[in-house]
């Protein structure tokens, strides 16, 4: 589709709500740097996760395929798709770069084969931590902080925030910066380049130094009208291990306020870094020759629905940012309100380098969306799953399927749920028994069955017979 091979950078935020920027008016929450990006760009305001979870998620995201697909369900299973993408680019002599958050194998075999130079892409990041005890700053690795896990085993991390007493600059997410931009002075200047710089936060725990750590005043931010748990839900939602932390943090809004402050505070620091990342890329005058992707891997339930952290099917945990900006291809200022998936950006990628997607590829390609902001390819569905992190998260299996209004949520041997999101943006009310809404509820159900056969869901045969035996007045 280009006149020339386009750069390219992918910047990934992990855990970061959809209405975690400054440019969508949903809060305080500034991040002017992304907002450039939307002003002379286009937003997909609608988009999905495939999967709220940060290893299958990443592993729709590079491979365009759904976590199901390329045996990616949990976190630390192991990529074992094949490379399209990189291979493509490649064959095409691109310089691939990856720094940050890989999460797709642990020993670095595949981030290894897929890109030519990385660093800091194993969980434990070590290359981070040499550098803090090089430098005695180890209060910078905040993943370390048990005050902020919780003592229920397996002790993941909590809502407390905390503030960091370090200046901003020795932050991970300043160090990944770093290592991002040395990339871009030490690249081949002969070749077009990749560059992927995928960022630890605003996952949890929330700490941050200041000014960010006090930045936003947790006084009047309004309790959310689904906070608290509701009826005609599914029980898994009051068995979850998250929602268990729900309630060991406090079933009162008051104690939830900071911590939601804090977390505006974590994106808005990152987003200063993305500033960073994107002048150094205008240093070398190559701004408006690459194509910039930003995106998040999930959002965060922040104790809305009487949850804590993702890995539910509400709209909090799967909606995302994406934006895009290439301005001899992107009219600037757009807000598609498609739905898009974050399967659909290697696609996407591949149509402006002029490939066309392999078939085996679920993702669909949103270049029809660059001039007038309306995706007119596809069918319009998307999709997402999930699979429980073991007995101890005391939750079930779900797909789930949503279109320009609805969402319906298959709930292995739970209560099903269906929501209007058009008139119910807050997911109040679940219509999976509204007799009005049987049509509906019938349509998604269909469908969802037939993408999960057609991908081969092992799953698929038993939600058949499940929503075949529910008992329910929309069977």
């Amino acid at each position: 589709m280009a006149e020339k091979q386009p750069n390219v950078l992918l910047i990934l935020t992990d855990q970061q709500r959809a209405d975690a920027v400054g440019f969508r008016g949903k809060n305080p929450c500034r991040t002017p740097n992304i907002d450039r990006l939307a002003a002379e760009g286009i937003s997909f305001d609608r988009a999905l996760t495939p999967s709220p979870l940060c290893t299958p998620a990443r592993a729709g995201i590079f491979t365009g395929l759904y976590p199901h697909q390329v045996n990616a369900m949990k976190n630390g299973s192991r990529l074992e798709a094949r490379p399209i993408f990189p291979n493509v680019l490649k064959r095409r002599g691109y310089q691939l770069d990856y720094v940050g958050k890989w999460h797709l194998d642990f020993a670095g075999e595949v981030v290894s084969a897929w890109f030519d130079r990385t660093v800091a892409t194993q969980p434990a990041h070590k290359d981070f931590e040499k550098w803090c005890r090089e430098h005695n700053l180890m209060e910078a690795m905040i993943l370390n902080d048990r005050e902020l896990r919780s003592p229920r085993p397996p002790h993941m991390t909590i809502p407390r925030p905390k503030v960091m007493r370090l200046e901003s600059s020795k932050t991970y997410e300043a160090w990944l910066t770093d290592r991002a931009v040395e990339y871009l002075e030490t690249r081949p200047k002969d070749r077009p380049f990749i560059l992927v710089c995928s960022y630890q936060g605003p996952h949890p725990p929330f700490k941050v130094p200041e000014p960010y750590y006090s930045m936003y005043d947790p006084t009047d931010i309004i309790e959310p009208p689904n906070f608290k748990p509701l009826p005609n839900k599914p029980r898994s939602n009051i068995t979850s291990y998250f929602h268990q932390l729900w309630m060991d943090y406090g079933e009162d809004w008051e104690v939830w306020k900071k911590s939601v402050a804090v977390y505006w505070g974590f994106v808005t620091m990152i987003d200063f870094q993305i500033g960073r990342l994107l002048r150094a890329v205008e240093d070398t005058g190559l701004l408006d020759d690459t194509l910039i992707v930003f995106a998040s891997d999930h959002g965060e339930l922040l104790g809305q629905h009487g949850l804590w952290q993702k890995m539910m099917p509400y709209e909090e945990a799967l909606r995302v940012p994406l934006v895009m900006r290439y301005p001899s291809l992107i009219r600037g200022g757009l807000r598609c309100q498609s739905v898009a998936s974050l399967i659909d950006i290697v696609p996407t990628v591949l149509s402006v380098l002029g490939e066309e997607a392999p078939e085996e590829m679920e993702g669909q390609e949103l270049s029809s969306a660059f001039r007038d902001g309306v995706v007119s390819e596809g069918d319009g569905y998307r999709f997402s799953e999930h699979k429980p992190l073991g007995e101890w998260h005391q939750t079930v299996d779900w797909r789930l399927i949503t279109d320009d209004r609805y969402k319906y949520v298959w709930n292995r041997g739970d209560l099903d749920e269906l929501y209007d999101l058009g008139t119910d943006p807050y997911e109040l009310r679940n219509g999976i028994e509204d007799q009005a809404l049987r049509k509906i509820v019938e349509r998604l159900r269909e469908r969802l069955l037939r993408w999960m056969t057609d991908t081969t869901d092992p799953l698929a045969p038993l939600a058949k017979s499940d929503i075949a035996t529910k008992r329910s007045p929309v069977r």
